[in-house]
């Protein structure tokens, strides 16, 4: 491995100099800063980890990781499996991170606003989803006085500062939707959207965005016939689908964007006993494999939720730890399920 004497020669500067870049102390012009640090490329000089690490463990880092219950988003379960025990690895280097719920009534949301006015400003990092919520209004807020490092995971809100995205390129995924609709119900496929609206719009809406685009470019005799809403309410639900069945009996691919538990799938099985609608969902959670295992859903589209818990957890530490400035967005990658590879 090289040695700072070496990277000194390589960019033409002392020794000194070359300790203040990679400790990030003291003035350094940039120009400077941009040899060493290509000289450090060249040579691969990797930073001493132990030292590092007994002088990360006197920062005592914290974090607050906020996240969706997952009674009614399942999506979220490996998500925070995989931040749990990422949270636990930091442990080794005295960093501590608190996994939040979002509250889901009003109660549980005045008592926990309640609590984090209290507790934000011991937090020296945090990730949190790209909801519209009093919850995120306050952590942004104290974002912007201290300016903490940010991150979002699974989707992002328009115009607030962060440090980093972790999460799906909806975009894209609905194109790859497109593609599904066009193989399981033909390049003329007649399609219903079904998705929940009211926790992360952008998921939805730029899923539909990348839908219509494809259909409109590569499948022109497609037809989009209607959106629908899932509600947290199954007789709603049901008669939605009824609605969608008389309204437009020609329907032969159903698009679940936002699914919550899935339940919908059932719904539209149950009306559909010789199963000529395809379905068409994203991600895959447990309650899906017997859904696949009886004809109900055609495929799925999944996005490596346990990424999105692992590495912004990751993105924060190291940015705080090592002064790692991480790439701004960090797509995950996107898979198609079928029942023959689950």
């Amino acid at each position: 491995m090289a040695t700072i004497t070496e990277i000194a020669k390589q960019a033409g500067v002392s020794i000194g100099t070359v300790d203040r870049v990679l400790h990030n102390r003291g003035y350094v012009k940039q120009e400077t800063r941009e040899r060493v640090e290509k000289a450090c490329e060249e040579l691969h000089y990797e930073p001493n980890r132990v030292a590092q690490g007994l002088a990360v463990r006197k920062k005592k880092l914290k974090f607050l990781f906020m996240i969706p219950k997952t009674q009614y988003s399942p999506f979220f379960i490996p998500v925070r499996e995989s931040a749990e025990k990422k949270a636990k690895s930091l442990e080794a280097y005295a960093a501590t991170t608190d996994i939040v719920e979002y509250p889901d009534s009003a109660k549980e949301e005045a008592s926990l606003l309640k609590s984090l006015k209290k507790t934000i400003g011991e937090y020296d990092g945090v990730c949190i989803t790209g909801t519209t919520s009093p919850v995120n209004d306050l952590i942004i807020e104290e974002q912007k006085k201290r300016d903490i490092p940010l991150v979002f995971y699974n989707s992002r809100l328009d115009g607030v500062e962060h440090l980093a995205y972790v999460g799906c390129d909806y975009i894209a995924s609905g194109r790859l939707a497109a593609g599904l609709s066009a193989m399981a119900g033909g390049e003329d496929a007649k399609v219903c959207f079904f998705t929940e609206y009211d926790s992360i719009k952008e998921s939805a809406t730029e899923r539909i965005r990348g839908f219509s685009n494809e259909m409109n470019s590569r499948y022109p005799d497609m037809e989009l016939l209607g959106k629908w809403s899932i509600s947290l309410d199954r007789e709603e639900n049901k008669r939605a689908v009824r609605e969608m069945l008389i309204k437009y009996p020609e329907t032969n691919v159903v698009y679940v964007i936002n699914p919550r538990d899935y339940d919908i799938c059932r719904l539209i099985a149950a009306e559909d006993p010789q199963r000529k609608i395809r379905i068409i969902t994203n991600d895959l959670v447990a309650v899906q494999y017997e859904m696949f295992h009886k004809g109900m859903i055609t495929a799925t589209i999944c996005q490596e939720p346990e990424k999105q818990g692992k590495l912004s957890l990751e993105i924060l530490f190291n940015y705080l730890a090592y002064g790692t400035v991480p790439k701004k967005v960090n797509y995950t990658e996107l898979s198609i399920h079928i029942e023959q590879n689950l």
